[in-house]
């Protein structure tokens, strides 16, 4: 039996390999956890809810690496992901959260105003050369998490600033959530950035 994943707290492997063994009579437990920002939970929890029902949904939303899963990216490498949108035309948010807490906005940005896509179009983001914005990875490195959320109409009526405390955003988009359409779904993805 493998357990493996992110914790934010101190959890350490080998008491999770023990309490496996609890439950798991005659077998052993391989434990890979590795250890993330504690701010990543809070976006995690704030989207939820709209995360439960997307899964729901025919078509959800995903985001989509062309990197094989868990293979981290590198100090200097372009962060370019897909984008498949819902089974409605949606308005995205894309929020990058970095393991210092801080929250970069990929979308709406200052050269792509519009995150709307139609229902079930797949979005690039990042490529270069494609007249849009695209980025580096750079440090702090570390577990970061990109969540992204597909709305009727846009979240906020104007973008917000292009990065930003994720303390000064979460409340501003749990308010923004708080009146989003019934519809409106949501998603995410961890990454790990390491140094070239």
């Amino acid at each position: 039996v493998a357990i493996s994943g992110l914790t934010a707290g101190d959890t350490d492997p080998d008491s999770l390999a023990l309490l496996a063994q609890d439950f798991l009579t005659g077998q052993r437990a391989a434990v890979e956890v590795e250890r993330a920002s504690p701010a990543l939970c809070e976006p995690l929890t704030l989207i939820g809810p709209l995360r439960t029902a997307n899964a729901g949904s025919a078509a959800p939303l995903s985001i989509r690496f062309t990197e094989a899963a868990g293979t981290p990216f590198k100090g200097g490498q372009d962060l370019m992901f897909d984008i498949a949108a819902p089974d409605f035309p949606a308005h995205l948010q894309v929020d990058y959260f970095t393991s210092d807490g801080d929250v970069i906005h990929l979308l709406p940005n200052p050269l792509e105003v519009s995150g709307r896509v139609e229902a079930g179009a797949v979005r690039r983001l990042g490529e270069r050369g494609a007249g849009g914005r695209f980025w580096s990875v750079g440090p702090p490195y570390g577990h970061e998490l990109i969540v992204v959320i597909a709305s009727p109409t846009p979240l906020f009526p104007s973008p917000r600033p292009e990065a930003e405390a994720a303390s000064s955003y979460l409340p501003a988009l749990k308010q923004a959530l708080d009146s989003a359409a019934p519809t409106t779904v949501a998603t995410a993805r961890f990454l790990k950035t390491k140094a070239p």
